[in-house]
């Protein structure tokens, strides 16, 4: 029969276990032996009869539901905290690491900039990489939270959606194809137009899209990222068709942009690690960006209020 009553310190095994990998880390984390871990590990599994860990290659692997529990105890260790006379909201002394692809290094460079601002002693650092490098450096522990467009899977890392995005295409004020309210692939056929890599998904959408509509663009450049792409259309280079978040605003005077049909939706998401905790700094810079980005109105009206949005999910 399942023993339903509580102990904190089989909790905080757990989560230190989770952290550490390793029994001896987590004795370490927490400054007691590690037969203590072991034990309080074994009796947590005991109580609500399910494996908690794996072992593989000399490290101990959390299971799913480890990992469900682990979430669930985020609100009871930061009532602990609020009782002990800490916020578990203020960042504390440790380093957040975060990497990001070029295409949003810019909001999160002023997202870190506004943080810091509240948080004046919190250590941070930012680092671009491909999607392909955040993955390897959420799993080798190398960054604390990442940021992508990408629709990344692996079995360590969990995308968290924050922002929503139809794609829109982009040209130069005064372009010929400005006329026209909505944009369609017939329109752009022979158009010179400015194009994203082979090696993204986004590529081959637009390219299955113009062969299915039976028309060509001219492809004249291709870039790897929007932000190149907008750089392009803003010389008059040619069009292109990108997601509009968050390299284009609605106050530039520059650009014409339009919805371009048939919609497809881009997801901007935060990445985390699976098989280690949120820290509480990087829970409250997630917090942050979300509400950077919904307190700032150049971020809506991006041709309609439905081409780019906050995703409604406050989870962290």
């Amino acid at each position: 029969m399942r023993n339903n009553w509580h102990s904190i310190r089989e909790y905080e095994a757990l989560r230190a276990v989770i952290t550490s990998g390793t029994t001896n880390g987590a004795a370490r984390l927490l400054g007691i032996s590690q037969p203590t871990v072991s034990r309080a590990v074994s009796q947590l599994e005991a109580r609500l009869d399910v494996v908690l860990f794996e072992r593989r290659g000399g490290r101990l692997r959390p299971t799913a539901e480890a990992l469900r529990l682990n979430a669930q105890l985020d609100r009871l260790f930061d009532a602990i905290s609020l009782i002990n006379g800490s916020d578990p909201d203020e960042p504390g002394n440790q380093p957040l690491r975060l990497a990001a692809p070029p295409s949003l290094a810019d909001l999160v460079g002023a997202c870190m900039a506004s943080f810091m601002k509240l948080h004046p002693t919190q250590p941070m650092s930012l680092e671009t990489c491909t999607s392909n490098g955040l993955v390897s450096r959420l799993v080798d522990d190398a960054v604390d939270l990442g940021f992508t467009h990408a629709d990344l899977t692996h079995s360590a890392m969990e995308l968290i959606p924050f922002q929503e995005s139809e794609a829109v295409c982009v040209m130069a004020r005064g372009h010929p194809l400005e006329v026209h309210d909505i944009i369609t692939p017939d329109l752009l056929d022979g158009q010179n137009f400015v194009s994203i890599l082979r090696r993204h998904i986004v590529r081959s959408r637009l390219d299955r899209l113009f062969a299915e509509a039976g028309v060509a663009p001219k492809r004249v450049a291709e870039v790897a990222t929007g932000l190149s792409a907008v750089t392009l259309a803003r010389a008059g280079s040619g069009v292109t068709v990108i997601c509009p978040f968050p390299v284009l605003r609605a106050d530039d005077p520059t650009l014409t942009i339009r919805p371009f049909l048939p919609r497809f939706v881009y997801r901007t998401s935060f990445a985390v690690s699976t098989v280690r905790p949120l820290t509480k700094t990087a829970r409250a810079f997630m917090r942050h960006v979300k509400m950077s980005i919904r307190s700032d109105p150049a971020w809506h009206g991006i041709v309609s209020e439905r081409s780019t949005r906050p995703v409604l999910e406050d989870s962290v």
